[in-house]
């Protein structure tokens, strides 16, 4: 693809709109996401408030291609790979290995700590790529008070005992591929 091409967003437009609608209601100033891509793209656009985002990448390709077509001087788009190397690729060893990163935070240790070594506290934290049960307990600690988080594909049930340990997950319906959940840091916390 040409740099020039448009990033897609990989998400219903119902769970799109969802995740839209939380950052209306926040008006984030900062934010913080795991797993960068086409939505990456349509927050920036989405949001003209925003003064930082900070995304965060395991995926060597993956990270060139959102790099070469995302121009904007609020993105800070960093590629955290794996602490321990990925097997090789075939897709059963890769359910296998994703599978494993969310049980084992040693995978992805430094995936999941880069966003604390920027000091810097978040609006709202989108959590979608990797070891999602241990970057939501890290992303919820880096909110400010008031802000919130978000999982995409919460319908999966792996990351329901670590988004309940968090506080209220709320889960939203109707939903078609990636389910949303917010959970609102309380402003006491």
């Amino acid at each position: 693809m040409a740099a020039s091409e448009e990033l897609n967003v990989w998400m219903d437009p119902v769970e799109w709109s969802q995740i839209r609608a939380a950052l209306t209601a926040v008006g984030p100033r900062r934010y913080l996401e795991w797993g960068s891509g086409g939505s990456t793209r349509a927050i920036l656009d989405a949001c003209p408030e925003l003064t930082a985002v900070v995304s965060v990448e395991h995926n060597p390709a993956w990270y060139e291609q959102v790099k070469g077509r995302i121009n904007d001087q609020r993105l800070t788009l960093t590629h955290v790979p794996a602490d321990v190397p990925m097997p090789a690729p075939n897709k059963q060893a890769q359910t296998d290995w994703d599978n494993r990163a969310e049980v084992d935070a040693t995978l992805y240790a430094s995936y999941i700590r880069y966003p604390a070594t920027l000091g810097m506290a978040f609006d709202v934290v989108l959590v979608d790529g990797r070891a999602r049960c241990f970057c939501m307990p890290e992303g919820f600690r880096l909110l400010r008070p008031g802000g919130i988080l978000i999982l995409h594909d919460a319908q999966r049930t792996e990351y329901h005992t670590a988004a309940a340990a968090l506080g209220k997950p709320v889960f939203l319906t109707p939903w078609k591929q990636g389910q949303v959940c917010l959970l609102r840091k309380d402003d006491a916390r």
